[in-house]
């Protein structure tokens, strides 16, 4: 298996436990989109990202919570997902939500859900 097979492999695997709220249903107060560690991805529309601080391996939706903390690749999370369970969690103080190309990567977070955090 090729090494981008096995990212593909892992990157499915955690999207396939992890579920964003359906519309209507409540928001969970900590999400992943409005953490400190949190990286939207290239494609902000698609509400994927990474973790700066968790990696590959982790899974913040187990119980008990897994935290993988050295790695090279990180936690692929939905900006979306329950961060609840996430002892690394750590509320962002500034969101910009302008999507153009100055704002800061590290604190852009323009999906329509987040308009209002």
């Amino acid at each position: 298996m090729s090494r981008r097979d096995q990212f593909r492999q892992q990157f499915s695997s955690v999207y396939a436990r992890q579920k964003a709220p359906k519309t209507g249903e409540k928001q969970a107060e900590k999400i992943c989109g409005i953490c400190k560690h949190y990286s939207e991805s290239a494609f902000s529309g698609e509400g994927k990202g990474s973790c700066n601080t968790l990696k590959m391996g982790s899974d913040i939706t187990a119980s008990p919570p897994v935290f993988v903390l050295e790695g090279e690749n990180g936690y692929m999370s939905l900006t979306l997902a329950d961060a609840t369970a996430c002892k690394y969690y750590e509320k962002m103080e500034f969101i910009d939500h302008d999507g153009t190309e100055c704002s800061d990567p590290q604190y852009r977070r323009t999906m329509r859900q987040l308009q209002d955090k």
